[in-house]
């Protein structure tokens, strides 16, 4: 399992420093000129900022859950083709426009409906999803402000799994239905690594990459998938 996960980790990763790179002038731009794509925050160095994303998602994690309590997950399904979508736009825009990259994100959000069993497609859909959703992030957010958002979503994460069991629900209530997570195979099994492990890890390199330059971003990536590493050989 780790041999096909740790490649997809570390693609995504280096696809998301190389999206960000592009996108940095887009989003910052240089006097005089027009900027063309949105930081998700007005104050990227401010801890604070972090917490209305923090409500974020605890607005979408009860708003899924009350979808699901009620029988309609078909719109988490398409929430979650939308979130292909303009993740992998982010991606393909950098590098090829805006009319190339909404034209390549459809076609490729359509083979991915059509081919949604397929396990390499999905991974590879997760790929340019999550670098595209990391490059925006990590620009948008200092070293901090990213620091201080993990820490809150590993408490939360704890609360969530073991207090309130919520996420078990959610995980358990999702399985096989609406997947926004890379599909590793374990022996017979199928096991699902979920977007925000990836995602978060790919943010936080994108805000280093930013502060310190490529040279920081490399290693840290690296220390990202030993991390990684030691939590599968560990559970």
């Amino acid at each position: 399992s780790l041999v096909a996960l740790c490649p997809y980790f570390m693609l995504t990763a280096f696809i998301g420093l190389l999206t960000a790179h592009i996108m940095y002038p887009m989003m910052y731009p240089p006097a005089g000129q027009e900027r063309t794509r949105e930081p998700v925050v007005a104050n990227p160095e401010s801890v604070a900022s972090v917490l209305g994303i923090f409500v974020y998602v605890l607005i979408v994690t009860a708003a899924m859950l009350v979808l699901m309590r009620y029988g309609w997950g078909w719109l988490i399904q398409a929430a979650m083709y939308l979130s292909f979508f303009a993740g992998s736009f982010f991606t393909f825009s950098a590098f090829f426009g805006d009319l190339a990259g909404l034209t390549m994100s459809v076609v490729f959000l359509a083979v991915l409906i059509i081919r949604r069993d397929d396990a390499v497609l999905s991974n590879t859909g997760m790929m340019f999803t999550i670098s595209g959703i990391g490059a925006v992030l990590g620009l948008s957010l200092g070293i901090w402000p990213v620091l201080a958002f993990i820490v809150i979503l590993s408490v939360y994460d704890i609360v969530a799994v073991f207090v309130t069991k919520h996420m078990v629900a959610l995980a358990k209530g999702s399985k096989g239905r609406f997947g926004l997570m890379f599909l590793v195979p374990v022996g017979r099994r199928i096991m699902g690594l979920g977007a925000g492990d990836v995602a978060i890890p790919t943010t936080f390199l994108v805000s280093v990459m930013q502060a310190h330059g490529i040279g920081y971003a490399v290693p840290t990536a690296f220390g990202g998938l030993t991390g990684l590493v030691w939590l599968f050989y560990y559970l």
